[in-house]
Parts: structure tokens; C-alpha cells; sequence
């Protein structure tokens, strides 16, 4: 709004662009009842909760990572290397988390898909003996597919800003979620304990117990933005147009506005 090399034409016509997706232009005005509307609008703990139960195991394994994969009988030079597999496999992630959330319109089901991974490959680090190479390779490859649940963090940030109208709503949303994030990533590192080295059972454990929260708000949250959706269905029809699209509008206010799920 603010670009000088732009005329004033040519910024009404760029922000024309923005105005389907209901969420308001930058607005400076305080107000007060969209900070009470985003404190008890149960979708701003959900966004805090799937920022938690994702940051708390990544920083762990994260800080963590070279230490159990050479509980694994690797070598240090071969634990540096196999780090560059564990980054291929984070692109593949989410990349393909933002291609099948494209194909399908399915945010929340798509988190829940590739969330399963995680929950797999972190029973099998948990029971299964390293014996052999067959068995050191396949706590390997279920290391790595542990690392699936990324795709709920970077979607849990989409839906969040797409999900809230409101200028003030949508800066307290955002605040709050940034407070989780850094809440989850300072907690990870420690629920990691010197004396359950290599394998790290309990903290293992603690992950498991964050991908079934991390379920349960997908479930709850899905079926929070449908029944929304519908209600306003019922109460304002199903034809959606742009005439408060650039209003400073919350997602419950505003009567156009549908929610992504």
C-alpha cells in the first residue's frame, strides 16, 4: 500500500487481486473486541497446538540427530554424511505435503496422512534391537520417516493466516502462535536425558504422546471449521461474493467468509 513505484491505479487494481480471500488490508486500528474474539476462539489454541506438538520433537531430534544415529553403529563420517538423506527427505516433505494439499483442498487430512509415518518409525526405533545391518538399516530409514510430521507445522502456519480475518485478530493469532513455536523448540532439547542415551526412549515416548495430540486437534479442528462452514451456509446462503473483502471483518463477522480445511 505503501510503494512508491506504484500508481495509485495500479495499487487498486494489485489489491483487487487479494480481496477473495476475505481477510481484510493492513489496518493500524486497535480493536478491542477482536482481541477478546481471538482469545476465545478455540482455532487460535489449535494453530498453538499443532505449533507445539511439531517444534518440540523437531528441536529434540534436531539437536539430537548425530548422537542417535551413531547409537546406530555408524561412524562419525558416515553419520555426517547420512545427514544430507535426512535433508532430502525434509524437502520431499514438504513439498509434497504442499502438492498434495493443492491436489486435494485437504489441509488437515493431508497433516493427518503424514503424520502415520511418524508414529511408525518412531515405534520401531523404540522396540525394535539393532542386531545386524539389515536391522541398523531400517531404524535408519524409520529415523528419517520419523521427520514426516513437518508437514503439519508449515500447513498449521498456511491455514492460520487464511483461517482468521481481522487485522487485530489476526496479529494477536499470529503472536500467539509465534510464542508456541519458540515454547515447543526451547522445550524439545529437553525431554532428552543423559542416561536413556543412544536410543532416548522417554523422550521417544513424549513424541509419541505430541503426534496423538497432534491427531486429536487435526480431528477436532476439522470438524470446527465444518460445522462453521455450514452454519454459515444455512444463515447467509451459499452464494460467496467480495463486498467485505477489504472491510477489517473477522472470520466470524464477515458473512462472505468461508473457512480452508
Amino acid at each position: 500500500m505503501r510503494a512508491k513505484c506504484f500508481s495509485e491505479e495500479d495499487k487498486k487494481l494489485m489489491v483487487e487481486r487479494v480481496r477473495s480471500n476475505q481477510t481484510g488490508l493492513q489496518n493500524k486500528t486497535f480493536r478491542a473486541y477482536q482481541l477478546k474474539e481471538a482469545l476465545l476462539d478455540p482455532q487460535t489454541y489449535c494453530y498453538m497446538l499443532i505449533q507445539i506438538c511439531t517444534t518440540l520433537p523437531t528441536s529434540g531430534l534436531g539437536a539430537f540427530y548425530n548422537i542417535i544415529i551413531n547409537g546406530l553403529k555408524f561412524s562419525v563420517l558416515e553419520t555426517q554424511l547420512l545427514a544430507m538423506v535426512l535433508g532430502a527427505v525434509i524437502i520431499f516433505t514438504l513439498m509434497g505435503s504442499a502438492w498434495l494439499t493443492k491436489k486435494t483442498g485437504q489441509n488437515l487430512l493431508t497433516m493427518a496422512v503424514f503424520v502415520i509415518p511418524s508414529f511408525i518409525g518412531t515405534i520401531v526405533i523404540m522396540t525394535v534391537k539393532n542386531t545386524n545391518n539389515s536391522t541398523r538399516a531400517g531404524l535408519l530409514i524409520s529415523y528419517w520417516i520419523v521427520f514426516t510430521f513437518w508437514a503439519a507445522q508449515g500447513l498449521g502456519m498456511s491455514m492460520l493466516t487464511r483461517n482468521v480475518g481481522g487485522q487485530t485478530k489476526k496479529s494477536v493469532c499470529i503472536t500467539m502462535n509465534f510464542l508456541a513455536w519458540c515454547g515447543g523448540n526451547a522445550a524439545g532439547p529437553q525431554v532428552f536425558f543423559n542416561d536413556d542415551a543412544p536410543r532416548y526412549r522417554k523422550a521417544l515416548s513424549i513424541h509419541l504422546g505430541c503426534y496423538s495430540v497432534l491427531i486429536c486437534v487435526i480431528a477436532f479442528l476439522r470438524w470446527n471449521l465444518v460445522h462453521r462452514n455450514n452454519k454459515k451456509d444455512r444463515e447467509f446462503g451459499k452464494d460467496i461474493n467480495a463486498t467485505h473483502g477489504f472491510d477489517d471483518l473477522t472470520d466470524r463477522e464477515n458473512p462472505n467468509f468461508r473457512y480452508v480445511y
